[in-house]
């Protein structure tokens, strides 16, 4: 019998062998109750990666941020090779360069034991510059970075992994390219000319049903695995009822064996853990999670079963016995090495603090009417900290101000001519109305412009077929390989790159009219009121809400480069991984709404009539300023923008001379040559070296020298009477500014489970993820040439710093009002400080404030005398 797809019935196939099988694999019996809840908890461990169209920074340890930072790591390290800290060399380098001194680690030993951290009592400072002083290696290559991950002394081993260590084979690597295989096959976006039969069943069906007509598995030395895959339940929580108890696992070492087998595949649990949420999202259900499980499982138990060998449980049942009586206590080399990055987190903590300034006085303009010519937001991405720096000290009549990228507009961007669009929101929040692209105030072109777009896309689809089809590739090459030589040699030297093909269909006299329409936005519910509620709350959330400037440019940001399937993680976070126009040219067109205006009068923000608001981008690749929609200016300000246009391309240059040290590059020009190479591995930095997060006035940073490694966030509490707007910042800005940190540190620190591997090598796979060569796990973090050069690091993995000039009550009431955020501070993962009158105050592991008695603001007049008077008292 065959399906309709010409294939094999597997149920008819299943049948035949359950017959014939004389020992079947079980029944899942009261067990399966059981599983649901241990899926869950197991699932509650593990963060999604989103597909590379939308890539979405992630920390990869969030699942564990209700855990002490030290004990978190454990956990990981019972369970797999796992690592949250760098190697002593590390440090060892950092302290020969002066970098991390004495009396940090002083400090730090007296901070760990002040937060409670177990065993800390047992270190002193003396320890841990003795282990310093040791001779070191030097920073370390790829090949070394990555090879670190063993952990010998694990508790908890997979099956496959106890079989390779008893007999020196390879088959926890050959399970994981099975399933590979099988994932990217099933999830395919159409990348693969031939589509999965199966790819309309869950991930755990379509396994089972390939799995029945596929022989490698047995050809690689396990015979029987066919008959044994017929016999199992349909349902993927039942099989993985009968395969635990053919392991003869006890029942109280599930969850942690299925979190075992989980960090075994990390890229792949985070992709199901992704299915899980977006079909959640939906209101639909998702096991792809248990059948991932289910599918390692099967082919250990085959493996087990083919050879006789069993696991001995003991060790691991009375391992996790003790851990129940009493917490894991940290090894003393553990804390030397804790000590060592609470170290350098207070080396950078004590520079930081001691150049922000305590006051929130706006610069004078230098021009005649006293007033600004131009007031910039940017992103708060610590690229926009050097744009924003050149920017003012090239001009006093510029303000700046950072807030998030998509400009609290939660917008679905919908391109010319598509039915879907992107996801334009941080991934803590999704759209509520879509924005539809045309060309400006044209709806004829528009039409045209769709129609010859839809047809320029279907031949190069076409074209595309063509070439990869099983009768053209091979007479493709012998007829075109010539051609496409030359073409790659006119891209090697940057003359011949690619197109965009956002503007498929458009003239190049039409292009600078591509741009989000707001016509449609009260069929979807948006009234004049609404507009006016999300103007005001971008306004109020920015900190502009009067003495507005004639020009308010919204930058949005997006990167540059060509041949990159990480570029995502190159533009905003805040937009979903897109580039910030589509959010930036909206919000300007809400705001110079004239109704949207008068809502706005209603509500005490008067907005002059001669301030208009322009949007722009920052190319982060070559740090220029692109100014959109000047067309809709009137005369009277076209002088103002000239002026803005001369000035951002003085600061672009500049902040470009400031980054090529990091670059290595010869001149400017060859920030420019980057851009446009396809073979180019480090365009740019992206976001490493990021460290610190401050809400605070601009003034507050505004001399002190940030070397792009600050999120900065304007806030000024005295305009946030019930701190509506602190407690926005510290649940979403300052949230993903922790789950960019967190990727960049565990992209470093474990490159092996956490990074992508090597850039050079890196291939798609089904148009939503990663491979690092041509099989293995997929991978979820960011690249070796993101975060290193090749002689040294160029991302230094410390923990986020997160500084607020507001009350103590005022931060405190949130996070006692958001558990989320709360365990963030309190568990170490974020570090928190703040100015409050002019002081600074760390947050305990306890829930105290500490002050830091040897940093203070810098004195500006108001913050003096607050000082004194304090004093005084």
């Amino acid at each position: 019998m065959s399906n309709s797809n010409g294939h094999p019935d597997d149920t008819t196939f299943y049948q035949e062998h359950a017959r014939s099988t004389d020992n079947p694999l079980g029944d899942p019996g009261e067990n399966l109750s059981d599983i649901a809840g241990v899926m869950e908890r197991v699932r509650q461990r593990i963060m999604p990666v989103w597909p590379l169209k939308d890539f979405v920074a992630v920390n990869p340890y969030a699942g564990f941020v209700d855990q002490e930072f030290l004990t978190a790591r454990q956990s990981l390290r019972n369970l797999s090779d796992a690592d949250t800290l760098m190697p002593v060399d590390y440090y060892r380098e950092q302290f020969a360069a002066g970098e991390l001194c004495r009396a940090d680690i002083d400090a730090a030993v007296d901070e760990l034991v002040a937060d409670g951290v177990i065993g800390a009592e047992r270190i002193d400072v003396n320890q841990v510059i003795s282990l310093l002083q040791r001779p070191h290696k030097g920073s370390p290559s790829s090949d070394s970075a990555f090879a670190r991950a063993v952990h010998p002394d694990r508790t908890l081993r997979t099956f496959a992994e106890v079989f390779d260590r008893h007999h020196g084979s390879q088959w926890s690597q050959l399970v994981l390219e099975e399933i590979s295989k099988h994932c990217a096959a099933h999830y395919d976006e159409g990348q693969a000319v031939w589509s999965s039969p199966w790819r309309r069943l869950t991930l755990y069906q379509a396994w089972r049903s390939a799995a029945l007509h596929d022989r490698r598995f047995e050809i690689l030395g396990v015979p029987g695995f066919r008959k044994m895959v017929a016999g199992l339940p349909h349902d993927p929580h039942a099989a993985l009822v009968v395969l635990l108890n053919r392991l003869e696992a006890p029942a109280e070492l599930w969850e942690d064996y299925l979190r075992c087998e989980v960090l075994t595949m990390p890229g792949w649990a985070a992709w199901a853990k992704y299915q899980f949420a977006e079909a959640e999202r939906r209101g639909e259900e998702n096991t792809d999670l248990a059948g991932l499980l289910a599918m390692r499982l099967a082919y250990e138990v085959a493996l087990s079963e083919s050879s006789d060998f069993r696991i001995d449980w003991t060790v691991a049942v009375t391992h996790r016995r003790s851990n129940r009586s009493q917490p894991p206590r940290p090894s003393d080399a553990d804390l030397l090495r804790y000590a060592m990055l609470k170290g350098s987190e207070i080396a950078f903590r004590k520079r930081l603090l001691e150049g922000i300034t305590g006051g929130s006085g706006k610069p004078a303009p230098s021009r005649s009417d006293d007033r600004s010519l131009a007031q910039m937001v940017f992103c708060i991405d610590v690229r926009s900290e050097r744009i924003r720096r050149n920017l003012e000290s090239a001009s006093a009549a510029i303000e700046t101000f950072g807030f998030a990228g998509f400009f609290g507009l939660p917008i679905e961007f919908v391109p010319m001519g598509e039915q879907l669009g992107s996801s334009q929101v941080p991934a803590l929040i999704s759209p509520r109305f879509a924005v539809q692209e045309e060309l400006d105030g044209d709806q004829p072109g528009t039409r045209s412009a769709i129609a010859r777009r839809s047809r320029c896309r279907f031949l190069r689809k076409t074209w595309k077929e063509f070439q990869a089809s099983a009768a053209g590739c091979f007479a493709f090459v012998e007829t075109a390989g010539l051609f496409y030589g030359f073409k790659l040699l006119t891209r090697s030297i940057g003359i011949g790159t690619e197109k965009p093909s956002r503007y498929d269909g458009v003239t190049k006299l039409d292009r600078h009219r591509l741009a989000p329409t707001i016509g449609n936005l009260d069929e979807q519910g948006l009234s004049a009121s609404h507009q006016g509620d999300m103007a005001e709350s971008v306004l109020r959330g920015i900190g502009i809400v009067n003495d507005f400037a004639r020009l308010v440019v919204l930058c949005g940001h997006a990167s540059g480069g060509e041949n990159n399937p990480l570029q995502g993680s190159l533009d905003c976070g805040a937009c979903g991984g897109h580039s910030g126009e589509p959010n930036a040219r909206f919000a300007a067109r809400i705001l110079n709404q004239k109704q949207v205006r008068a809502s706005l009068a209603e509500r005490g923000i008067e907005i002059p009539s001669d301030t208009y608001f322009v949007a722009a981008l920052h190319n982060t690749t070559t740090d220029e300023i692109r100014l959109f929609d000047a067309h809709h200016l009137p005369a009277s300000h076209q002088d103002d923008l000239q002026e803005l246009r001369s000035i951002a391309r003085s600061a672009s240059h500049e902040t470009g001379v400031e980054r090529l040290p990091l670059l290595r590059g010869p001149n400017h020009a060859d920030l420019i040559r980057r851009s446009r190479d396809w073979s180019e591995t480090r365009p740019e930095w992206g976001l490493a070296g990021n460290v610190a997060f401050i809400a605070a006035p601009r003034d507050a940073t505004r001399t002190v020298m940030l070397h792009g490694r600050s999120f900065l966030h304007s806030y000024d509490y005295r305009n946030d009477r019930e701190f509506a707007v602190l407690e926005q910042i510290m649940t979403a800005p300052l949230v993903v500014a922790n789950w960019i940190n967190m990727q960049y540190y565990a992209s470093t620190v474990d490159p092996t489970h956490f990074g992508s591997g090597n850039k050079t090598v890196h291939n798609i796979v089904g148009q939503f993820g990663l491979f690092s060569g041509n099989g293995g796990d997929l991978m979820t973090g960011l690249p070796w040439q993101s975060i290193h050069d090749g002689d040294r690091y160029q991302h230094h993995p410390l923990r986020l710093l997160a500084v607020i000039a507001a009350p103590r009550d005022a931060i405190e009431a949130i996070l006692r009002k958001h558990d989320n955020v709360a365990n963030l501070v309190t568990n170490g993962w974020v570090q928190l400080v703040a100015n409050d009158e002019c002081r600074f105050f760390r947050y305990t592991a306890g829930g105290t404030w500490e002050p830091l008695t040897q940093s203070r603001t810098r004195q500006t007049p108001e913050c003096a005398r607050s000082t004194a008077e304090q004093d005084a008292s």
